[in-house]
């Protein structure tokens, strides 16, 4: 009799103790969830809208990349930047007048100049560390009427990579380098080709 006592006030015992546990870890887990609410699922927020970029094609002196923009004055005295020529498609070429080779391509390049100028086709021909009377003699001598900026230190020539003379850059409508040509050109047919990426 007192063995079946003992045993049920042990299993009674027992189940007192399972039922405290449990309301322990119930309590346990209430408690936690109030003074750590970062458990629970945060209300959701809009996502924020994603921008897109004016262009994703960065400023350099390699094909692909937007033509780096310059401010220099010309052998008529004017002030003109590239970014004046937006819009227009752009022969830009590096040259001086002590350059044999220089000189081999400028008749090219009057042509192109002559020809293609009511298709906005532009030549721009950056005179290097040569000088403002120099470069008017020489075009006015020769006949050239393309717009000459003057760079007397070379450093659009250097921003551009041109490391020898003559060095020239297509760039399109968007301002984007299409071909660069290290040397001369040989004749407009070659100019011509390299302009077949113009819009």
């Amino acid at each position: 009799m007192i063995n079946k006592l003992n045993k049920s006030n042990y299993l009674l015992w027992l189940c007192i103790l399972g039922a405290v546990l449990i309301l322990f870890i119930v309590t346990a887990a209430i408690a936690d969830s109030i003074s750590h609410p970062a458990a629970v699922e945060p209300a959701k927020t809009a996502a924020p809208r994603e921008t897109k970029p004016v262009s994703n094609v960065k400023t350099g002196n390699r094909i692909g990349d937007t033509a780096p923009d310059f401010a220099l004055k010309t052998t008529d005295n004017r002030d003109i930047k590239l970014s004046d020529y937006r819009g227009k498609n752009i022969i830009l070429n590096f040259w001086a007048t002590w350059c044999g080779p220089c000189r081999y391509e400028m008749p090219a390049l009057q042509t192109i100049h002559e020809n293609w100028s009511k298709a906005d086709v532009v030549v721009l021909a950056v005179n290097v560390q040569d000088g403002f009377d120099n470069a008017r003699l020489y075009a006015k001598t020769n006949g050239l009427t393309f717009t000459i900026p003057v760079d007397i230190p070379g450093k659009v020539a250097e921003q551009y990579g041109a490391r020898g003379l003559p060095t020239s850059f297509i760039i399109d409508s968007d301002g984007v380098i299409k071909s660069i040509k290290i040397g001369p050109f040989i004749n407009t047919e070659e100019i011509e080709q390299r302009m077949a990426g113009f819009k």
